[in-house]
């Protein structure tokens, strides 16, 4: 307030303030002299006393002259300090009143005076009366001289200034500050100096009288001498110390008003009506703080809800193997508690054989522990070998029940060819498959391969022979897959309907032999060509120089030319063969043989020569055809694997089983993953027959591929199965089935309908059970895979209400912790009434939980009321159930939030 006060104080009136107390101070002490001087004997004559005193009144007027000459004197310093803009606090010195503004500055209030008594010039001794208190004036006479009238009462007062009353209220008075603009406004209204009121001006003149007396009439007062500080200064807030830093407020040093002074709060003037009051310019209290009477609502801590842990392991408790799982696995599995719980709980289901389709799909639907400590890798080495042991026993009851006895011929051996493990007591059924299905393969591979030889078929016709011819090399191999026997019969029909579907095949056009005889010359004749030389010794010269170089090809081309007229070249001729066939069986296992244009293009012309002359050796060119077999085949598919993945899988296969090269291996996985990827559009038959050929042809180069081949052709057989089981009324089986469709085939979402149409049946059949009854139907749905949204929403929301008040049970049968407990049931509650929005229930099943919840709020708003009127701990209890209400009762109504706010305030709590 003080610092406030002072910033508002104009220079000017400092001044007055200051040249006022000074003059008062000055009279005070040559008055205090002549009082001290009274004490002595009167032995002078009449005639030296009328001197002594005229003496007396020419030294008191001499003494005010010099106070008031020390006043100019220290005022035009302090002006000269404040021209020179120096920011240094002045000292006492310099500043005669900077105790005024500033008492930490002095100890001794007096001490900004700067005329020491001791050193005070002589002056001669007044004769006073001892029983006046007039100076200057003789017994019973009228005075010579000037009357100071000295409050005797004060004079012993004088060297001690009684500290000002001290106030608990911080607040600036309204009338402190004068807000308006400008320095020469000089402020009327500072804490210390009385303003009469009107009609009280005899207050105002006793209390001049006993502070200061009256001065001469003949001084002149500082203000009309003196220049204006604020006319000849620079600001103070602009180049001086602020006054609030170095100066000490006037109202807390001046000698208090004698007993006839009116107290300044009674009679000082009001503030001007430009005055700003202080609460416009200071923050309320109310806004900020918190009364005195009011406590913050923070202090109350109200329960949090219950512990994912603790309510599993209530679960495990009750042996709700199922609940503890779930409601676990919904966690981000951080917590090592919970995941050491499942790891624990998952524990019951180590027999997959006998566990039921509902904790099948639930176990499915779990979720890896990220954590890395023990029992993370506990849980999650255990979730994994479950899973595999649950998708195995699936599909052995899958194979059992539906491929043995009602599947196809094809789909058993594809199982018993692909799962080793299901030949068990099934052998029979799997050689009558056999057999039948090695009947219609060689059906479709003779006509296929007849109608092939026939050079008149068109494209359509040429297409649909190669179809069939690939799907009898698949049942081949079906077959080949699950025989066991050394020579398999399977196979060899399958290599044999796999050459002639290669030889049908027309890529493009391979490159033709280069004709580069050097024995013939061209001749003008319609560009037919003569021998360059006709002599024997000259064309096997030529031979050998090119078998030198290498160019066995050009050889079997010039010694084919003259085989007939010189048969002795026929040497010649199975010489090169051999040497170009050897080449040629090292090129094809290189990598070039793959990558390189020029090393693709000699062996091509290299097999052309090898197998297109008549005049190499038989066994050569038979030689040539089965060692280029494997590397055509691959050069085939790489060229067919846009146009026709499936041939460029068959073909790329077989030419990596005879080459096993990386080169041949590169272009069987370009072919097996452009297969893969383009199944997923293709219709159910041509799909699962795709799928049926990945599944060995990508088993030795890419298992990932393999096992998605597999898993996508066993889905199409689970939808199969579980439509069965739909059209049979056993819903159940028929959801496990689709769902497990879906979790083995995401792309395709095969069992979408199939799972959409069962959940609906079981919901409809659910809504006719108990409440408790219908969570084994829930429990199915909400891990069904696939399943739209917005009904497995309306079952996790079923489930969820169920749940919640099967717990609200059970805490509220518990006696320990009770203001906790009934905390976290509304927790649950509030939850369950959230959720039974999404149930699909009728409006009359919602209003059940509804009521559920307003009884246990209205219990806890009863609770609290009696609270209310009991001990502080139970006052605060009560605050903690109304705080509760509001701030996790979202379904309690405005109406019932209002009033425990309310109750909160009465509690007086902000």
């Amino acid at each position: 307030m003080e610092e406030q006060q002072n910033e508002k104080m104009s220079p000017k009136a400092r001044w007055i303030i200051g040249g006022i107390v000074t003059i008062c101070l000055a009279v005070l002490i040559v008055v205090a002299i002549q009082l001290n001087k009274k004490q002595e004997p009167e032995v002078a004559t009449e005639a030296t006393q009328d001197k002594k005193e005229k003496t007396a009144d020419e030294q008191i007027g001499s003494d005010l002259e010099k106070a008031l000459s020390e006043l100019k004197k220290d005022k035009s310093s302090d002006d000269k300090k404040t021209d020179s803009k120096d920011k240094t606090t002045a000292t006492k010195s310099s500043d005669p009143f900077a105790y005024l503004f500033n008492p930490s500055k002095s100890e001794d209030p007096l001490t900004f005076l700067s005329i020491d008594p001791t050193e005070l010039p002589d002056v001669p001794e007044p004769v006073v009366s001892k029983t006046d208190d007039v100076a200057g004036v003789q017994d019973g006479k009228t005075p010579n001289g000037p009357v100071a009238v000295l409050p005797t009462d004060k004079i012993t007062d004088l060297p001690t200034v009684p500290s000002l009353p001290t106030s608990d209220d911080p607040t600036l008075p309204s009338d402190a500050v004068d807000e308006r603009d400008g320095d020469d406004k000089v402020p009327t209204d500072v804490p210390g100096t009385v303003i009469p009121p009107a009609g009280n001006q005899d207050n105002v003149d006793n209390q001049d009288k006993g502070d200061i007396g009256t001065p001469d009439e003949n001084t002149t007062p500082p203000d009309e001498n003196t220049t204006p500080p604020d006319e000849n200064t620079t600001p103070p807030d602009e180049n001086t110390t602020p006054p609030d830093e170095n100066t000490t407020p006037p109202d807390e040093n001046t000698t208090p008003p004698d007993e006839n002074t009116t107290p300044p709060d009674e009679n000082t003037t009001p503030p001007d009506e430009n005055t700003t009051p202080p609460d416009e310019n200071t923050t309320p209290p109310d806004e900020n703080t918190t009364p005195p009477d009011e406590k913050p609502i923070g202090n109350v801590s109200i329960a949090l809800p219950e512990k994912t842990y603790d309510r599993l392991l209530s679960y495990k408790k009750q042996q709700q193997v199922y609940n503890a799982l779930y409601y676990g696995n919904k966690e981000d599995l951080k917590d090592q508690e919970v995941v050491s719980l499942l790891n624990e709980m998952l524990r019951n289901y180590n027999n997959a054989s006998n566990t039921d389709i509902t904790a099948r799909q639930l176990i499915q639907s779990l979720n890896q522990s990220q954590l890395n400590d023990e029992q993370a890798r506990l849980y999650n080495a255990q979730l994994t070998k479950l899973k595999e042991e649950i998708e195995k026993v699936t599909r052995e009851e899958y194979v059992d029940v539906y491929v043995i006895k009602e599947g196809s011929s094809k789909d058993q051996l594809y199982y018993a060819g692909t799962f080793k493990d299901l030949l068990n007591g099934n052998k029979d059924e799997l050689e009558k498959a056999k057999n039948s299905e090695m009947a219609l393969a060689d059906q479709k591979a003779s006509e296929a391969a007849e109608n092939l030889k026939n050079n008149k078929l068109d494209e359509l016709q040429r297409k649909a022979n190669q179809k069939a011819l690939i799907e009898a090399i698949n049942s081949y191999q079906l077959i080949a897959n699950y025989s066991t026997e050394a020579d398999n019969e399977a196979e060899a029909k399958r290599n044999e309907a796999l050459r002639i579907l290669s030889e049908s095949v027309e890529v493009s056009d391979e490159p033709e032999i280069e004709n580069n005889d050097t024995t013939k010359v061209e001749t003008d004749d319609d560009n037919k060509t003569e021998s360059k030389v006709d002599d024997q010794k000259e064309i096997k010269k030529s031979l050998n120089q090119l078998m030198e170089e290498g160019e066995y090809i050009q050889v079997l081309q010039q010694a084919s030319a003259y085989v007939e007229k010189y048969p002795e070249l026929e040497d010649t001729i199975k010489e090169a063969s051999e040497k170009l066939l050897e080449q040629s069986i090292k090129d094809i296992k290189s990598n070039n043989a793959y990558t390189d244009k020029d090393t693709k293009k000699y062996l091509s012309q290299s097999y052309a020569a090898l197998t297109g002359l008549s005049t190499v050796p038989s066994e050569i060119s038979k030689k040539a055809q089965d060692e280029f077999y494997g590397y055509r085949l691959v050069m085939q598919a790489e060229k067919l694997i846009d146009e026709d993945p499936t041939q460029a899988v068959i073909f790329a296969h077989e030419g990596y089983k005879r080459q096993e090269t990386d080169g041949a291996k590169d272009v069987l996985q370009k072919a097996n993953t452009a297969l893969s990827e383009k199944a997923v559009g293709m219709e159910q038959e041509q799909a699962e027959r795709a799928y049926e050929i990945l599944t060995v042809t990508a088993k030795d180069v890419n298992e990932d591929i393999a096992q998605t081949a597999v898993d996508r052709k066993t889905a199409y057989g689970y939808v199969a199965a579980g439509e069965k089981q739909y059209n049979a009324g056993k819903t159940e089986e028929a959801i496990a089935y689709g769902s497990e469709a879906n979790r083995l085939y995401p792309e395709k979402n095969l069992g979408g309908a199939l799972v959409e149409k069962a959940a609906n049946r079981l919901l409809d059949e659910a809504e006719q059970k108990e409440l408790t009854a219908q969570i084994e139907t829930y429990n199915l749905i909400v891990n069904v895979k696939g399943l739209d949204e917005s009904i497995k929403t309306q079952a996790e929301s079923r489930k969820t209400v169920i749940d919640i008040l099967d717990r609200v049970n059970t805490l509220e049968k518990q006696e320990q912790n009770v203001e906790e407990r009934t905390q976290q049931v509304l927790y649950y509650l509030d939850e369950a009434v959230g959720a039974a929005e999404n149930t699909g229930w009728s409006d009359e099943e919602k209003a059940k939980i509804q009521q559920r919840y307003d009884a246990h709020v209205s219990s806890m708003l009863e609770q609290a009321q009696t609270w209310s009127t009991g001990s502080e701990e139970e006052k605060v209890k009560a605050a903690t159930y109304y705080k509760a209400i509001v701030e996790i009762g979202k379904n309690a109504g405005e109406e019932t939030v209002a009033n425990a706010k309310e109750a909160l305030t009465e509690l007086g709590y902000k």
